[in-house]
């Protein structure tokens, strides 16, 4: 079993990334890899409710990071820096995530044997 981390920087508004880094994380679950998804930058946007987003113009694939517990993928991993830079709050987020500083991030990649940045 390989340690696999995703790491998201994107916007969900005008990118698909996040949608296919959602179906790449699911994928490599279902075939026995421990993954963990790091949101940073711009991709903290991602966690926020997409209900409350009319114009919202991709499908609202953010609902289905509530699979990650089906699929054993339990280390959703957020830039405390990013969430604070963008003035948003850990409970504004759809799922439960784990802040980490840049310190912890860096721990984190060196604990990895793949890292895939998308």
């Amino acid at each position: 079993m390989r340690n696999i981390l995703l790491l998201q920087r994107l916007s969900p508004f005008n990118h698909a990334n996040g949608r296919e880094a959602l179906d790449m994380s699911l994928a490599l679950a279902a075939v026995e890899h421990n993954v963990s998804i790091l949101f940073c930058d711009d991709a903290v946007y991602q966690l926020l409710p997409t209900a409350d987003h009319i114009d919202f113009g991709l499908k609202p694939y953010p609902r289905s990071f509530k699979l990650f517990s089906l699929y054993d993928i339990e280390q959703v991993y957020v830039c405390h820096e990013s969430v604070t830079a963008r003035g948003l709050k850990p409970e504004q987020f759809s799922i439960n995530v784990t802040l980490l500083t840049r310190a912890d991030i860096a721990a984190l990649l060196s604990a990895q044997h793949q890292v895939i940045t998308i």
